[in-house]
């Protein structure tokens, strides 16, 4: 099974909110905070899960949740 990521650019005060969001979506995955100052994170998951991984993003954008996709692509296997 392959494992894909997201470089997500966002805002400090959002970071908690949509590790939660993702929590809550339990095995779909991992949020790694890479710097909180810049609210820039990035979102492990499976190739099976990357699409609603998107959707879930895309739904927090529309929402007022800066969630935006910077980088995406197969993970290079660092947390």
């Amino acid at each position: 099974m392959q494992s894909y990521e997201f470089f997500v650019d966002s805002e400090k005060k959002h970071i908690d909110f949509i590790n939660k969001i993702i929590e809550a979506y339990e095995g779909i995955g991992v949020v790694r905070t890479l710097d909180a100052s810049l609210g820039l994170i990035k979102i492990i998951c499976t190739d099976d899960f990357k699409e609603f991984v998107r959707q879930v993003l895309e739904d927090l954008n529309s929402r007022g949740i800066t969630a935006k996709i910077t980088e995406e692509g197969p993970w290079k296997g660092e947390l």
